[in-house]
């Protein structure tokens, strides 16, 4: 218990409010049934919260049950589980349903809350939240300066919308659209899904929370700021963090109890995206999570190419495939893709007859999948489909034949169309037919990789056969179904919720759909637009989940030239920049384009981001720019054998953005001049090194300045000064040395590269170049290599540009000697 005595509350420990928790940075202090949390200092940033939980009384009206009202201290006693060391309280609410609030204050200063109730009759609850404050019960959230200066990263909104990552004001208003449609009785004026970020632009605070679990609920955390006539603003007026059991409340007999999900926060991380980041690894812990390209070695994200390709409208083949098109797509893909860290070739929709009817169209697919998967297979890929099993169409023979296997739909005129039927995942019959159709999938047909698309559409279903499940609980039921079916090795990714999945499926899809063009239409209206920088904006934002939980999927990489009228063709510095920033993002690569029509210049952008690294860069600017435009990714060395570390930053020119530190925010145009992005540096000199360019920026200090050119991008890398012979960078790989390279010893004389090597092609030949940082006190004297080469110095840089012949491994040895 170190750390406790490094804390420092300086508030009065009294009778009436005794300070029973001490963390290293905060405090709690108790009053008859709600709590404070102090700073160091002694000052509030928690005041006067409580939890509650609201139940259904004998005649079926709400009643709201607080701890405010009469709720006792049980137990303040050590506490230990997966997140840490620290100290447990517990107290009690007596009445039917009794409530147990346990809180955890951990020494490192993160917090978890949860609430327990308890039936002594028969009882239903609506819903819970085992935090929250409001200013009419004395209640506020002191964060820094005045809401207006702070800004909110959500984690999606108002549980039914999770396909965007908003940020806003801290004193937006209250939307009562959504706060009248939404399901939950949600009350804040910003609804995050899952979990939140807070940020003062005025003084650098920070704060985050969210839930810890996701088995039974959809959590969410509210905050609002209202502002009243002579009220003082700042402050936040209400913060909570809760869920409601949907579609109908949780029935409970006599005696049973039930739990809230588990909640946490950390009232005051260094940074907004640090705290983001932790939330993610205490919601890993907490689950015991490990990324599926973590679990066994040798295995890297996977990354591969997607049939549907945007729809046919776009360009793409949509559902317009059949046999001999995809054996056409699969030889491109051997032949120019594989060795350079491609591995996955996945159908998408076209195969069945109609949603729902699971069976291949021998007019398109005559030799059927298995031997199609062989195929795929002898390629040296690994196959993949996509499957829409939640969800069955109106005309199929599925929803002929078992109509009563069919929920009905919430009405949400945002999500919903009526287009699918919603299957019931909660009837038996249902779950036994979508574990016969894994079990084709896998064992029959022989995919490796299984794409479960609209997923979410059977979070909104209503009427279920089993009323005492939760939609959550069915959801995660039938997930896992379709976990334990295909099996651990095979990959298992979700179009649906981004993280009540987690520990179920592998991967996630983060956004909306990504289409071929590059704006929204205004740009800065991107809530519902489907082009790369929308993609970009709400990926950026949830970077945090990226090699914690899961496995992020941006969607769609896209080159080609978009076929609809009035949409400008993307430029290849528009795809480039699109590549760099997924291959900055840890998360899979799916192409999006007919492999057929990929040119020379495309293949190696795609090559330059193969394969994938795992970590995602962090948005410098994430509460600065609407799309953040400078992103940084650390190596802390030993990686691979490199003794020293060093960063890559990567600079995005995105056009039109927008402005967040005004309130409102201010449009930025695009004038067509460059953006100038300063990087501060650490400390001691550093050689700057620039990838799309191949351009040596010098030997700085301090702080670089680099100028990035209207709709495209920069990657710099970043390395200490060794003061001899060392890597600049190279162009093979964005990382610059997070995959393929491996050690360099130095030995005094002769630096000894190796790496894993990958041949061009007679249709997209690719020249490797390496950049080397020689000291004017020494000089090259020889390149030793089992393949020419040839050496080119310029000053201190020296170039060595060659083609292997073969994929394999690749060792050269650079020799120099003193002046």
């Amino acid at each position: 218990m170190l750390l406790l005595a490094l804390a420092a509350c300086a508030a009065p420990d009294t009778a009436d409010a005794p300070l029973l928790i001490r963390t290293d940075r905060t405090c709690l202090r108790w009053r008859d049934g709600a709590i404070d949390l102090l700073d160091a200092e002694g000052q509030p940033i928690v005041e006067g919260a409580w939890a509650e939980a609201t139940v259904l009384d004998a005649d079926g009206a709400p009643q709201t049950l607080r701890t405010l009202d009469g709720a006792e201290l049980l137990t303040v006693e050590p506490f230990t589980d997966a997140l840490g060391a620290g100290t447990l309280l517990r107290a009690a609410r007596p009445g039917d349903p009794e409530l147990i609030w346990d809180i955890v204050g951990y020494d490192a200063g993160q917090w978890t809350f949860q609430l327990t109730a308890t039936a002594g009759a028969p009882a239903a609850l609506v819903s819970a939240r085992p935090l929250i404050l409001e200013d009419t019960e004395g209640g506020a959230l002191h964060l820094g300066s005045d809401p207006a200066h702070h800004r909110v990263v959500e984690n999606g909104s108002w549980a039914a919308l999770d396909y965007t990552a908003g940020l806003v004001p801290g004193d937006i208003p209250e939307d009562e659209g959504l706060t009248a449609i939404a399901p939950g009785g949600y009350e804040g004026h910003s609804v995050s899904n899952w979990s939140h970020g807070v940020a003062d632009l005025d003084s650098g605070r920070a704060w985050t929370a969210g839930a810890l679990s996701f088995a039974h609920t959809m959590p969410v955390v509210e905050l609002s700021a209202r502002a009243r006539l002579g009220d003082d603003t700042a402050r936040f007026t209400r913060f909570a963090m809760g869920a409601a059991w949907l579609p109908a409340p949780r029935a409970l007999d006599a005696g049973a109890s039930a739990e809230t999900e588990r909640y946490w926060l950390w009232p005051d991380p260094p940074d907004v995206q640090t705290g983001l980041e932790a939330w993610a690894d205490a919601v890993a812990a907490n689950l015991d999570l490990v990324p599926w390209h973590r679990r066994v070695p040798g295995r890297r994200v996977p990354n591969g190419w997607n049939s549907w390709g945007g729809g046919a409208g776009t360009g793409g083949y949509g559902t317009q495939i059949d046999e001999d098109l995809m054996l056409e797509n699969l030889a491109v893909m051997a032949d120019e893709l594989r060795d350079w860290g491609m591995d996955w070739f996945q159908l998408d929709d076209g195969y069945e007859p109609a949603y729902g009817d699971w069976t291949w169209r021998a007019d398109r697919f005559p030799r059927g999948p298995a031997w199609l998967t062989a195929q795929i297979r002898a390629a040296g890929l690994r196959p993949g489909l996509w499957m829409a099993p939640f969800t069955a169409d109106p005309d199929s023979d599925l929803f002929a034949e078992h109509p009563d296997w069919f929920a009905d739909p919430i009405p949400l005129g945002l999500l919903f169309t009526g287009e699918y039927e919603i299957l019931d995942l909660s009837h038996p019959e249902v779950q036994a037919w979508l574990a016969e159709r894994i079990r084709e999938v896998r064992e029959d047909w022989g995919f490796e990789w299984f794409k479960l698309d609209f997923g979410y559409y059977a979070l909104f279903g209503d009427g279920l056969y089993d009323p005492d499940l939760t939609r959550e609980e069915a959801w995660r039921e039938a997930l896992t179904i379709v976990r334990d079916g295909l099996g651990e090795d095979a990959f298992f990714m979700l179009v649906g919720t981004t993280v009540m999945n987690v520990g179920l499926t592998d991967a996630t899809r983060l956004t909306l759909d990504t289409e071929p063009w590059w704006d929204g239409d205004p740009p800065t209206a991107l809530h519902d637009e489907q082009g790369i920088k929308p993609a970009v904006r709400t990926i950026a934002r949830r970077w945090f989940l990226q090699d914690r939980v899961q496995i992020n999927h941006p969607d769609l990489l896209f080159f080609r030239a978009n076929t609809e009228a009035g949409v400008p063709p993307l430029t290849l510095a528009e795809s480039r920049a699109h590549a760099l920033f997924i291959g900055l993002s840890g998360g899979i690569v799916k192409l999006g384009d007919r492999l057929l029509d990929l040119q020379p210049e495309h293949l190696n952008a795609i090559r330059q981001i193969l394969p994938i690294h795992g970590a995602a860069a962090r948005p410098l600017d994430l509460i600065e720019r609407e799309i953040p435009e400078v992103y940084r990714l650390d190596f802390d060395g030993g990686l691979d054998g490199f003794d020293e570390p060093w960063t890559v930053f990567g600079l995005f020119h995105w056009g039109s953005n927008q402005d967040l530190t005004t309130n409102p925010y201010t449009p930025i145009p695009d004038d067509g001049a460059p953006r100038i992005h300063r990087i501060e540096l650490l400390e001691g000199p550093r050689l700057a090194w620039e990838m799309e360019t191949g351009a040596f920026l010098g030997r700085v200090e301090g702080a670089l300045e680099v100028e990035v050119p209207s709709h495209s991008a920069r990657l710099v890398a970043v390395r200490p000064d060794l003061g001899r012979p060392q890597l600049l960078g190279w162009n093979r790989q964005v990382t610059q040395g997070g995959v393929l390279l491996g050690a360099m010893p130095w030995d005094g004389e002769a630096l000894t590269v190796s790496f894993e090597g990958a041949a061009g092609t007679p249709q997209a030949p690719f020249v490797w170049e390496m950049d080397f940082y020689v000291p004017d006190e020494y000089a090259l004297t020889d390149v030793e290599a089992a393949l020419p080469v040839e050496a080119i110095q310029d000053g201190p840089t020296l170039r060595l540009r060659f083609e292997p012949d073969a994929a394999g491994p690749v060792t050269m040895t650079l020799r120099f000697r003193a002046r």
